[in-house]
């Protein structure tokens, strides 16, 4: 016995099967969604002029006092304020406990100590302090990942206090810091509290020859670090409170704890127009620090330990500021001379011990 379909069963067939197929469609595109959050996200990759690996690549050693001309700066626009969730904070830090969940006010990032030596760590992954030698090499690895992380994502980030000092010396960082720092509007704050918040990241390098010596390995090995990025969930708090709270997000070694601290810029509306040199605004942090609108932007584009970076646009006005003006003249400071041949900072026994 034949059978047909009439015209309202065909439609109807022929919608359940383009129902099927959009559900397979879905559960394919969930599967893969899935996938990509069970698995850290690698930092994509870059190649330098002369070749070899991120971890191979040597910073630039210029003659002058700072790493070589500046490209002509890229107008990066002082940022629009932040989230409707940051301008609607109160002016002082009488906030009310009753509408704030995050009030009383708990610290959330925690160090194994409050010396010099260990409080440079995070306590979730620090195991035993990192010896003198080799604890740049876990630096410059942190600030590579970081700001090649930043740019593969369009995250705008620049050098702030000692780890700028550094650029403006000879471009690398100063061997007697322990920690590294940057600053990030409160607008890309926000996004990477949306966006990234609590990720994972790869990051494949290439042992260098200094990194064999240091017995982290041979060279040429190809190793993967990992490192979190971790935001404060006071990100949104612009004002200090107890000081608790000052250190807006983290980048974290997970191998070690070290980290780059970073804090975000948010305008003061009720400070534009001041004096000294501040433009048209005063963009401040949690601690003490403000500058002004043409002080930051625009950016300048260069490079800091070999990879492309960005800083402020009246740095030694900033240095300047922030740790007076022998910080870009003096050449000893923390046990070190600064090295015009080498165009480094050496420990100050080396420099007795070869002269």
């Amino acid at each position: 016995m034949s059978s047909s379909l009439t015209p309202e069963r065909r439609q109807a067939t022929t919608t359940s099967r383009k129902g099927r197929r959009l559900l397979t469609l879905l559960m394919a595109l969930l599967s893969l969604i899935l996938s990509s959050l069970a698995n850290p996200l690698p930092i994509e990759g870059r190649s330098f002029p002369g070749g070899g690996s991120i971890a191979n690549a040597r910073p630039a050693r210029p003659a002058a006092a700072h790493p070589g001309p500046l490209s002509r700066p890229v107008q990066v626009a002082a940022p629009a304020q932040a989230q409707a969730q940051a301008e609607t904070t109160p002016a002082d830090d009488t906030t009310n406990t009753n509408t704030n969940p995050l009030l009383p006010e708990q610290k959330y990032f925690h160090e194994p100590g409050y010396t010099e030596e260990l409080s440079h760590y995070d306590t979730r992954y620090f195991t035993t302090p990192v010896p003198y030698d080799p604890h740049i090499v876990h630096l410059r690895h942190l600030i590579r990942s970081y700001l090649l992380m930043t740019s593969s994502r369009s995250l705008t980030t620049w050098l702030a206090h000692g780890t700028l000092l550094g650029w403006y010396w000879n471009g690398a960082i100063m061997p007697w810091d322990y920690d590294l720092d940057v600053q990030v509007s409160n607008s890309t704050l926000g996004e990477m509290a949306r966006e990234w918040n609590g990720t994972t990241f790869d990051y494949v390098y290439t042992l260098s020859g200094q990194e064999e010596k240091e017995g982290l390995g041979k060279q040429g090995e190809v190793h993967v670090k990992k490192y979190l990025l971790d935001v404060n969930p006071y990100w949104a708090q612009r004002t200090r409170l107890e000081g608790l709270n000052v250190i807006d997000a983290r980048w974290i070694d997970m191998e070690n704890g070290m980290y780059v601290d970073i804090t975000g810029l948010s305008e003061d509306r009720e400070q534009k127009g001041t004096p000294g040199g501040r433009g048209t605004g005063v963009w401040s942090d949690k601690n003490f620090h403000g500058y002004g609108t043409r002080q930051i932007w625009p950016l300048r584009k260069t490079e800091f330990e070999g990879v492309e970076a960005w800083v402020p646009w009246d740095v030694e006005g900033v240095l300047k500021e922030e740790y007076g003006g022998r910080s870009l003249t003096g050449e000893t400071w923390a046990g070190h001379h600064f090295d015009h041949g080498r165009k480094e900072w050496v420990k100050t026994e080396l420099v007795k011990k070869t002269s």
